[in-house]
């Protein structure tokens, strides 16, 4: 049997709730059922996944690990069996409209010098408001989605450039994968996807936005929204892919921020803050991800010597156009 065009791979933690409007988008694709595969790689779940998607969807190639081994991860080992010749994520807790495969598909097809595609992600509970058009990079290091929480006024139906696509729904070449070693593991989770862009964009790559590519989407339905681990992994991560990736100066100033909001989390604490997000769970959350990313600062500055020195081939004056204004 030949192999498919396009590989999609769900990493699933406990997201049984989720799973039957994920799958059950699949298996409506205007694309051909033959020329995609779908993998499940579940972390360990509890709640039955395994057992439910292996009954109800018996086509779908099921990767049951041990352990929760994080979406970075979850992804890199989903992608060793994959067969096709384009990649697609998607979130357990994202729905694909029908046209979603079939036209990131056409847009990568364009030019083989394109890396993927950014999907148009809203949200699930109201599908009139944005939830992503493709990643910004801020100016302070932060990675956000574009159009997020806008309402969606038919402002982004031009097919245009971005610096990355969400992980949530990205459609990308097998290759550009290949080429990067796949997603950073240590990220476990969060920002993994503004890592890959960071990288393959100093490797050469791009990316488009494709707006007929639609996807519902629950947002942080695994962690939560502000929860602790949310802080946790966001916190760090934005240091490390920094480090990892960015100018001098973008680096410093995240690093630094860093610990400023842990000494800004801590003295809200202190001085009675009642603000949910600010509780002493989330100082601690603060603190942990400061502590974490020093002990993985060495190996980031080691990969950042082959990042930005011996693989890259695009310079930081031609990645600046990239870099926005940080919001008011």
């Amino acid at each position: 049997m030949a192999d498919p065009l396009v590989s999609v791979i769900i990493v699933n933690y406990n997201g049984r709730r989720y799973l039957p409007d994920c799958l059950g988008s699949l298996e409506r694709q205007r694309l051909p059922r033959g020329e995609y595969e779908v993998i499940v790689v579940d972390n360990d779940s509890t709640d039955g996944s395994v057992e439910w998607v292996k009954e109800a969807y018996p086509a779908v190639k099921v990767i049951a690990l041990k352990e929760n081994v994080g979406f970075a991860r979850g992804n890199n080992l989903g992608l060793r069996p994959a067969r096709g010749e384009y990649i697609a994520l998607l979130n357990n807790d994202a729905v694909a409209e029908p046209n979603w495969l079939h036209e990131a598909v056409a847009t990568l097809e364009v030019s083989p010098k394109l890396g993927g595609v950014a999907s148009k992600i809203r949200f699930h509970d109201d599908p009139r408001v944005l939830n992503s058009t493709g990643l910004v990079l801020y100016r302070d290091g932060r990675g956000g989605d574009r159009g997020f929480r806008e309402e969606d006024r038919g402002q982004f139906e031009q097919e245009d450039e971005v610096f990355g696509p969400c992980g949530a729904a990205m459609v990308v070449r097998r290759e550009l994968l290949d080429d990067l070693g796949g997603f950073d593991e240590r990220l476990f989770l969060y920002y993994e996807d503004l890592d890959l862009a960071w990288r393959a964009r100093l490797r050469g790559w791009s990316f488009h936005y494709c707006p007929k590519a639609v996807v519902q989407h629950v947002h942080c339905g695994s962690a939560g929204e502000w929860s602790p681990r949310f802080c946790f992994y966001v916190e760090r991560n934005r240091a490390l892919v920094n480090c990892k990736n960015a100018p001098p100066s973008m680096a410093l100033k995240t690093s630094v921020g860093l610990f400023l909001r842990v000494l800004r989390a801590w003295w809200r604490v202190a001085s009675g803050w009642n603000q949910r997000a600010l509780r002493a769970a989330h100082g601690m959350a603060y603190a942990q991800a400061a502590a974490s990313f020093l002990l993985l600062l060495p190996s980031c500055l080691w990969n950042r010597r082959r990042i930005r020195g011996e693989q890259r081939r695009v310079s930081d004056h031609e990645l600046a156009r990239f870099f926005a204004e940080v919001p008011g």
